[in-house]
């Protein structure tokens, strides 16, 4: 598992890791929480969360939103505070919990995506799934399966981590230090630098990529396909799976542009990108692009799905008191007035005002 430790660079580089590894990730938290919040609300609904795809989709909003709190807080509290304050080195436990969460949210949430991509392209091209597996309870026990597996693959990491002293001289005494990344036992450090490196590539990007590549070819083919309706009702149902297709189209497409700069940094690059002073900088910019995939939900559901737009908007105007129903005038009519429809009595009489 490629890792590096941060420096002091130059004054250039050290600005733009106040912006990649301070701000950045600051914004990326609050927009992606909000976000992924305002997504699980409207598809917890019971008219949207009846549907596979939307039982994925409330999952993989909800990894999402817990993974922007792990390396980008992390980042972002090193850099406020000038190195002074990093989460893995404050105990054991936050070393141990920080460590596994940013890993099994990360994987949960790629698997998640691919499971979407793979739902959406079996539900145009097989009646068979449609009819049998398409149903929310069995993409709720598939989840369940999911959630369970990585944590068997990276409940391994609570085993990483130890405590020891070293002896200040300039305060003479012991102060108690947390190897973070590494464990009494030699094997489990070897296997978390060397195997599950080779883990974490095939779930993050192998497995997704392969998947999501191929059902989008499907689910392409499937849509360029003209088709002719004498249902209305039909024909707006392929019209809908034409904008959520789209919507899959550009997830696949943003997990790739903004995940795959991480994994070259980290994985090819490494050797040639360590110790420079532009290090630092080039992998926290890799770090805020791959995370910059997990705040865009919002953004694709409301671009490409016309439920969801609809819903947003219901949604805040109930929030701000906007929701009002109103009767809109038509010329040729009486109506003089825009606005709701009061009684007025008068003289022991009703008029409508």
């Amino acid at each position: 598992m490629a890792s590096w430790y941060r420096k002091k660079d130059s004054v250039p580089f050290e600005t733009a890791e106040l912006i990649v590894s301070g701000i950045l990730p600051i914004v990326l938290i609050i927009v992606g929480t909000l976000g992924n919040m305002l997504c699980v609300i409207i598809l917890l609904k019971k008219e949207h969360r009846q549907t596979s795809t939307n039982v994925y989709l409330i999952f993989l909003c909800t990894m999402d939103m817990l993974s922007l709190y792990q390396w980008n807080l992390r980042d972002a509290l090193y850099q406020f505070t000038d190195g002074k304050l990093l989460i893995t080195n404050q105990s054991l436990f936050l070393c141990i919990w920080h460590l596994f969460l940013a890993f099994y949210t990360l994987h949960t949430s790629a698997m998640f995506l691919t499971l979407i991509a793979l739902d959406r392209a079996c539900l145009l091209w097989s009646r068979w799934y449609k009819q049998k597996i398409a149903r929310a309870r069995i993409a709720f026990i598939f989840s369940i399966v999911i959630f369970l597996v990585l944590f068997g693959l990276d409940g391994f990491i609570f085993g990483l981590g130890f405590e020891y002293q070293v002896y200040d001289n300039s305060t003479a005494t012991y102060i108690t230090m947390i190897g973070c990344y590494y464990s009494m036992n030699m094997n489990l450090t070897n296997f978390f630098a060397n195997q599950y490196a080779w883990i974490h590539l095939v779930i993050m990007y192998f497995i997704p990529f392969t998947v999501m590549f191929f059902c989008t070819i499907m689910t392409v083919r499937k849509l360029s396909v003209q088709q002719t309706f004498d249902n209305q009702q039909l024909a707006n149902n392929a019209q809908r799976n034409r904008r959520i297709s789209i919507m899959l189209l550009m997830m696949f497409l943003s997990y790739v542009i903004f995940t795959l700069p991480n994994r070259l940094c980290f994985s090819i690059f490494v050797d040639q990108l360590i110790d420079h002073d532009y290090s630092d900088t080039v992998f926290l910019s890799s770090n805020v692009l791959m995370y910059t995939r997990n705040a865009l939900n919002v953004f694709l559901l409301y671009v490409s799905v016309y439920g969801f737009r609809r819903d947003v908007r219901r949604l805040l105007n109930k929030c701000y008191g906007k929701m009002r129903h109103r009767i809109v005038p038509q010329q040729g009519t009486r109506a003089e007035y825009i606005g709701t429809i009061t009684m007025i009595r008068e003289n022991g009489q009703q008029r409508i005002n």
